[in-house]
């Protein structure tokens, strides 16, 4: 198993301290792209756009993945 670490940033920034054990980079990329949507549906502001970005370190800390998902709302009428 490998630490890893996820810093997530929504407008504030949360820096992972702990870190999780998984057991390669495949899984810490699922685990990064697992947790974008449930964070962005639970802080997305009404009527905004948002984004929501999770960089993910490895056990030494260095930055070795980065995602992000955007929501542009747009009215029709």
């Amino acid at each position: 198993m490998t630490l890893f670490y996820f810093d997530i940033k929504t407008g504030e920034d949360y820096y992972d301290e702990v870190g999780t054990d998984l057991a390669n980079r495949a899984e810490a990329r699922q685990e990064a792209l697992a947790v974008l949507a449930p964070i962005a549906g639970e802080q997305m502001p009404a009527d905004a756009n948002y984004s929501v970005c999770v960089t993910v370190r490895d056990q030494n800390k260095r930055p070795i993945f980065h995602a992000s998902l955007s929501v542009v709302e747009d009215w029709i009428e």
